[in-house]
């Protein structure tokens, strides 16, 4: 009898054991990464199509957007005179087309449940090109769900319908292309993409420069630039070729001083210090800082 306990009670170690080395290997290893991503990805588009039906959407600038391009489409090339119900115009010409074509396909930007179901495609798109990107980066598994527990994702994607959407995809497909050497030629003609959605994607450049430096020489660096520069001249022609000042103006214009009541991540600063011109160097300083390459695959 003792003899049978004893083997019971070293059966249940073993199995234990087993059972916490197979819970570390899901959590710690990269051997079911692919499949508790696959599982992610399911999970967050059921909890955002669940979202969409269940909370109500908050107009804040889909309007806006809406009926700035709107001007456009109606023949207006003067950036100074395309309005919103928020203001001016302020976002470069791949604002105007991409969103163009939700105007269209949304009915004039008025069936909002459509424009949800599209954000919610990006959303999921951009979520799965992260969890890729961590994959390369043998993130272990036990942090990846940290992606799906933003509130403000979720709200600021199909509950507002920013473009800061659309501007992060094309800077996410920027730097995932920017982790593969063969296929870093494409990450200029991307991360153009997002700049020209909103210029906020512009405080990606010196990094991006950095790594093209890092991955292939000046010729790489500078065929990148030019790549960035040329594309945001060819989307931007129709305003260049008959306002170009105006539209240089206001899609480009760095001094633009953002307002404090919109800010979520400095609101602990106060406002004094969200105003100062100190306060507005040191993020532009701390934005373009570049960060090192080596992770960058050679081959």
């Amino acid at each position: 009898m003792v003899a049978r306990k004893g083997r019971r009670i070293r059966t249940d170690i073993s199995l234990s054991r087993k059972a916490k080395d197979f819970m570390a290997e899901i959590l710690f290893t990269q051997r079911f990464y692919s499949a508790i991503a696959v599982l992610l990805i399911v999970f967050e588009t059921v909890v955002t199509f669940t979202i969409i039906r269940r909370v109500s959407y908050t107009e804040i600038d889909w309007k806006a957007y809406m009926q700035e391009v709107a001007g456009v489409i109606s023949g207006e090339r003067n950036y100074t005179k395309l309005q919103g119900a928020t203001g001016p115009l302020v976002y470069p010409a791949g604002f105007v087309w991409i969103f163009g074509l939700l105007w269209q396909v949304t009915d004039r930007g008025k069936d909002i449940r459509l424009a949800q179901y599209v954000f919610l495609g990006i959303y999921v798109a951009t979520q799965a090109l992260v969890l890729l990107m961590y994959k390369r980066a043998r993130i272990p598994p036990v942090l990846v769900g940290l992606l799906v527990m933003s509130r403000r994702l979720h709200s600021i994607y199909v509950l507002r319908l920013f473009n800061d959407c659309v501007a992060t995809a094309f800077a996410h497909m920027a730097i995932f292309a920017m982790c593969n050497r063969r296929n870093i030629q494409w990450s200029g003609l991307l991360l153009s993409a997002g700049i020209a959605v909103k210029m906020n994607v512009i405080l990606m450049l010196p990094g991006a420069a950095f790594l093209w430096w890092r991955a292939g020489g000046w010729r790489l660096a500078l065929t990148q630039a030019a790549v960035v520069v040329g594309s945001q001249v060819a989307v931007a022609v129709p305003f260049l070729l008959t306002y170009p000042v105006e539209y240089v103006t206001r899609a480009f214009d760095l001094g633009r001083q953002f307002d404090f009541k919109w800010t979520v991540n400095w609101r602990f600063v106060g406002a004094p210090v969200f105003y100062s011109s100190q306060w507005a160097l040191a993020l532009r300083v701390f934005n373009q800082a570049p960060t090192d390459s080596n992770d960058t695959e050679h081959g």
